[in-house]
């Protein structure tokens, strides 16, 4: 059983999936998950629209939704009784369903570390009671764990793959007639609930850019789970032309010269990049001061976790207005000086994240732990 929550563990549990069937055609593969996962061969309980929330304060109103498909899935566990269960991410919820699984005694196997080092330390108590192997992005994370008594493999971040990989983002430039004019890219976010509060201040923030910015044209990539007529129907009077996307999220960070990206995997993905840009985010009030209050790292973004500085922008909560924002992309639209430098910034932080294969890697350690696992039971 493998359980996402969200577009980037769709991403995710679909890589995992693939690399499960191509060593065990047999296998049978279900849970939650989106339309990657789905189309990867997922059978499908639920899907991401299901589970989609975020915040601490916003998660409130939906708690009585989300106990209910709990409940779904613990039944679940209960009548396939899987080999495992593969929690992908989403913490809040995963955790409380490894719990189950735990006293039904089905190994759980988390793949994506929750951020425990940024917030949340306690958590690794339960998590220690309720996962019985790590899978994890980030060398410091192993550490981590091995110091908590928690089995963990690092397989390395699976964007160093798609970093090497990636065209240049010029062939989407080419098709969309942008060879001689700066390009700026949207990236609100993957959810409903961060669109709703990201892209009405983006949108107000294209006013002030047109006036400093000549020929300014905007790429904005829509996830599968968002409503790309909404969103169409939104910015049909905007100040700048702006180009939807369907998907393509990788070709527009590289097709651009710079970006404002709403934090989480995107924005550590646009670092890989190379691309200059600016990180954004709101929730509620009081889950950003919680948050703050709960935070041990100085810094939201990835990138300049990694880098242990503030590399890239940080405009959050009251400073995420368009008038900060506006302020903060410019440079990086009309200067390349200023472009060069954070460039050359981002560099380094490629090379903390492991060697390319980390699908690979992390398939062959879920199916090693399995046999360890078989092994012990069958002496």
């Amino acid at each position: 059983m493998l359980v996402a929550g969200e577009a980037s563990g769709d991403t995710h549990g679909a890589a995992l999936i693939a690399g499960l069937q191509a060593q065990h055609p047999e296998a049978d593969l279900f849970g939650v998950g989106g339309p990657k996962m789905f189309r990867a061969g997922l059978r499908l309980y639920a899907t991401l629209d299901d589970l989609q929330v975020h915040g601490l304060v916003e998660v409130m109103r939906h708690l009585p939704r989300l106990y209910g498909l709990l409940n779904t899935f613990k039944e679940a566990l209960e009548q396939e009784c899987p080999d495992a269960l593969v929690c992908i991410d989403y913490p809040g919820f995963n955790l409380k369903l490894a719990a189950h699984a735990q006293t039904l005694g089905i190994p759980v196997v988390f793949f994506n570390s929750p951020q425990i080092w940024a917030w949340r330390k306690r958590r690794l108590q339960k998590i220690r009671k309720v996962v019985d192997h790590m899978l994890v992005l980030f060398p410091f994370e192993e550490t981590i764990y091995q110091e908590a008594g928690v089995g963990v493999t690092w397989v390395g971040h699976p964007l160093v793959d798609e970093a090497g990989a990636a065209e240049d983002g010029s062939c989407l430039r080419e098709e969309l007639g942008l060879a001689k004019t700066p390009v700026l890219t949207l990236a609100p976010g993957s959810r409903p609930s961060e669109l709703s509060r990201h892209l009405p201040v983006l949108q107000a923030t294209l006013p002030l850019l047109r006036s400093h910015v000549p020929g300014l044209q905007v790429l904005l990539p829509i996830a599968d789970t968002l409503d790309a007529e909404g969103i169409r129907s939104t910015l049909r009077d905007a100040a700048v032309p702006i180009h939807l996307l369907h998907g393509r999220f990788s070709e527009a960070i590289r097709a651009c010269d710079a970006a404002i990206v709403a934090s989480g995997t995107a924005s550590l993905q646009t670092a890989l990049a190379l691309t200059p840009n600016v990180l954004i985010y709101r929730v509620a009030p009081l889950t950003y001061w919680l948050a703050r209050k709960l935070a041990q790292v100085q810094h939201m973004g990835m990138a300049n976790v990694l880098a242990q500085r503030e590399i890239i922008p940080e405009l959050l909560q009251d400073d995420c207005t368009p008038t900060r924002i506006a302020a903060a992309i410019t440079p990086l639209l009309c200067d390349p000086e200023v472009r060069s430098r954070m460039v050359a910034d981002l560099e380094p932080i490629r090379q903390q994240l492991g060697e390319p294969g980390a699908y690979v890697r992390a398939v062959q350690a879920l199916l090693d732990f399995l046999q360890r696992r078989l092994c012990r039971e069958s002496r």
